[in-house]
């Protein structure tokens, strides 16, 4: 990981991710005032599974992959993030474990702001701060409500069960006939 130290040269780029697009120059540059510019190479760790967090990340450029570890250690790919996306904003709610991990699937630039320092920005510029609050919620309800949609597809039986009641009636009406060497 490298940190970026020209930070205002970001300006224009982060307008493009979701969260920042409704603040304006004065406010986004406050915001990048108080945050750090991240550089990550292909396959570096950005967030680790277990560590307690207390940022959260927007993408610059490149993308992400979000994974978690199974009961047997095996690492499942959840979804990837990509350019213009935010991750790890639970971490400004609550101090708490990170559930997944996230990897940079190609070199990706972040911007990372701490718990710290945008409750500072929700106090000193309300009105940034209460329509970036209330973009960071609206983006943790679009997750929960792809993550509820994830969980209905999955406990949806994935077998055609006329396929499977056609397979069952073929078992029956051959267990009649039996082959001539018995």
């Amino acid at each position: 990981m490298e940190q970026e130290t020209n930070i205002l040269q970001y300006l224009l780029k982060i307008k493009n991710i979701q969260i920042f697009h409704w603040l304006n120059e004065d406010e986004l540059q406050k915001i990048l005032l108080i945050s750090s510019i991240l550089h990550f190479k292909k396959g570096e760790t950005i967030i680790s599974q277990g560590d307690v967090g207390d940022s959260l990340y927007a993408i610059i450029s490149g993308n992400v992959e979000v994974s978690v570890k199974d009961m047997k250690e095996k690492k499942v790919i959840i979804c990837r993030i990509q350019q213009g996306e935010i991750f790890g904003e639970a971490a400004i709610f609550m101090t708490a474990k990170r559930t997944a991990s996230i990897i940079a699937t190609m070199d990706t630039t972040v911007i990372q702001i701490t718990r710290k320092d945008l409750i500072y920005f929700f106090k000193t510029f309300p009105h940034a701060g209460n329509k970036l609050l209330m973009l960071i919620i609206l983006n943790l309800l679009n997750k929960l409500r792809h993550a509820n949609e994830d969980l209905v597809l999955e406990k949806q039986s994935d077998v055609d069960m006329d396929y499977v009641d056609t397979l069952i009636q073929e078992f029956i009406s051959e267990s009649d006939h039996r082959p001539e060497k018995f």
